[in-house]
């Protein structure tokens, strides 16, 4: 697969995302505002946040390490 192809792909899937996101972003927030007060209700309010916490992290370790890797020349990954 050619450049071209490999970056108009990508862009084919991001901007589907981007478009079935908005068209499904007003049931998922609905959903969200019934199931997050549950959720609070069942578990601890400190498990919970501890949770979403080590959860972002994770998301932004994940990230740095992925720009680490591609910022040095020698990648064979």
């Amino acid at each position: 697969m050619g450049r071209i192809t490999t970056i108009f792909t990508i862009w084919i899937v991001g901007f589907l995302v981007g478009f079935i996101g908005w068209l499904v972003y007003p049931q998922i927030s609905a959903l969200l505002v019934t199931f997050v007060p549950m959720i609070f209700s069942i578990f601890d309010t400190q498990i919970t946040n501890a949770a979403l916490v080590g959860l972002t992290t994770s998301i932004i370790s994940v990230i740095a390490v992925l720009l680490w890797a591609n910022k040095t020349r020698d990648n064979r990954f």
